[in-house]
């Protein structure tokens, strides 16, 4: 090793130096946006849970203060081959959080959707930018085999969502649909839940016991407000399994740990 090191030349030592340097720069970069859009999501989602009743509430318009702030932020603090994705994502979230104070409860819901699935999309793709500086070809096969089955997942748990909207309006049809959407839904849960830990396993199998009740069930035996709660459940399930595994994926070491979270799924 020291031959070795007494024939590299220096300016070889000093570009490899430099380049180390500079990717542990922008690993540490994408690992602090990427924690700033996990927050951002668990931000949205709050919003929409917290004030879908009171859209118009001086605590409610705060939130979206807050949001619009945390969006504006990140693009601040984004680098310039970045920001038109987050000017993009500021522009969507500003028309968004403008127009909810005076919607429906249905278009409430569709709006934040919207935004949610945009955020997400953007999460990935930072995330797979981070991963193309990290060169851990392993982490990232694990990350995109669990985010194919998690999005597979998450678009059912939309269309269950969809059709109990229809459902709770008195849609034709809509219990078909509301037990059709179950069963796919299910199955998407059944495949996600083969690659997460006992806790969300476990958060998985009381939800899917609420699904065998909707499937055997006739039209009517099942209150829209019933299907509306379990949608929520796992739609906050979902959310806890992305937000941790991007903890996991991003950890600073290979030395991964799960982080037990509270699945709030009861």
């Amino acid at each position: 090793m020291t031959m070795l090191t007494s024939i590299t030349p220096n300016w070889f030592r000093q570009f490899a130096k430099s380049f180390t340097r500079s990717r542990d720069l922008k690993q540490e970069h994408y690992r602090t946006q990427i924690s700033s859009l996990r927050a951002l999501l668990w931000m949205l989602h709050e919003h929409n849970s917290r004030f879908v009743l009171t859209p118009q509430s001086p605590k409610a318009s705060e939130a979206r203060s807050d949001i619009y702030k945390h969006c504006l932020k990140i693009q601040r603090e984004c680098a310039a081959p970045q920001r038109p994705l987050f000017r993009v994502l500021n522009s969507r979230m500003e028309n968004a959080l403008s127009a909810l104070p005076n919607q429906s409860k249905a278009a409430w819901y569709a709006i934040h959707a919207r935004a949610s699935d945009h955020l997400v999309y953007i999460i990935d793709e930072v995330t797979r930018a981070y991963f193309s500086e990290n060169m851990a070809d392993t982490s990232y096969e694990e990350y995109q085999a669990f985010w194919q089955i998690w999005i597979d997942t998450k678009e059912a748990q939309l269309r269950f969502e969809q059709a109990t909207m229809r459902f709770s309006e008195g849609k034709t049809a809509a219990w078909q649909s509301v037990n059709l959407q179950s069963r796919i839904l299910q199955k998407r849960m059944h495949q996600l839940s083969l690659m997460t830990s006992s806790e969300a396993s476990m958060a998985f199998e009381r939800i899917d016991n609420r699904f065998d009740s909707i499937i055997h069930a006739e039209d009517g035996q099942i209150p829209a407000e019933s299907l509306t709660k379990i949608s929520t459940d796992l739609s906050v399930v979902l959310l806890h399994l992305f937000d941790q595994e991007l903890s996991i994926r991003t950890a600073e070491t290979n030395e991964y740990k799960v982080t037990t979270v509270a699945l709030a799924s009861q």
